[in-house]
């Protein structure tokens, strides 16, 4: 069975998490649910975040504690924010923040990116787990960005280009089938077939 964030009920559990986050994972974990991966969010500088055009620029990416390019060209955009996470992001950046556009907007103590697996192993999971989500990963809260995109009508081609993807990616890996849209299929092809 596949876990994510799919019915109503998973949509308040996300809005609790949020509630139970400290201020910089709050910022973190609102950006990974609505809008990029990991290592691109934990790898924005000062300067790629725009609050008056409501955006980040993903430039470049952490992976594996290394700092290199975006995992393809697709990758390299401009992801646009919800009012949430501009807001979350805007008073992390006023309180916590040098105001050297190349520094890091999420710095470890010695001043370098945070790594993906320390953040959600150490921060974010052990908040999930009491209230039994520690199941969640980057991927799942991907995964269900993708889905609810599609849910709510977003087309397929903006869905991809907001997460820095194909087409294709999209469909195939991340947007998954929610059970209405499964339920109202099988409605329709049983009306179809006994007709």
């Amino acid at each position: 069975m596949l876990r994510d964030f799919l019915d109503e009920k998973a949509k308040s559990v996300g809005r609790s998490v949020v509630d139970h986050l400290r201020f910089r994972l709050r910022a973190i974990f609102q950006l990974a649910l609505a809008e990029g991966r990991p290592g691109e969010i934990l790898a924005l500088r000062v300067r790629d975040v725009d609050l008056v055009e409501e955006c980040v620029y993903v430039r470049q990416r952490v992976y594996r504690g290394r700092l290199g390019d975006p995992k393809s060209d697709r990758s390299k955009r401009q992801l646009a924010l919800t009012k949430g996470t501009m807001m979350i992001l805007q008073m992390w950046m006023e309180q916590a923040c040098s105001r050297n556009p190349d520094a890091w907007v999420f710095s470890s103590e010695n001043g370098k990116p945070l790594r993906r697996d320390n953040v959600w192993t150490r921060n974010i999971r052990p908040k999930l787990e009491p209230i039994g989500l520690g199941w969640a990963t980057f991927q799942v809260m991907r995964r269900s960005h993708a889905t609810w995109s599609k849910k709510v009508a977003v087309d397929a081609h903006t869905r991809s280009a907001q997460m820095g993807n194909t087409v294709d990616v999209n469909e195939n890996e991340y947007a998954v089938a929610t059970f209405d849209k499964k339920l109202a299929a099988v409605r329709l092809m049983e009306t179809a077939i006994l007709q």
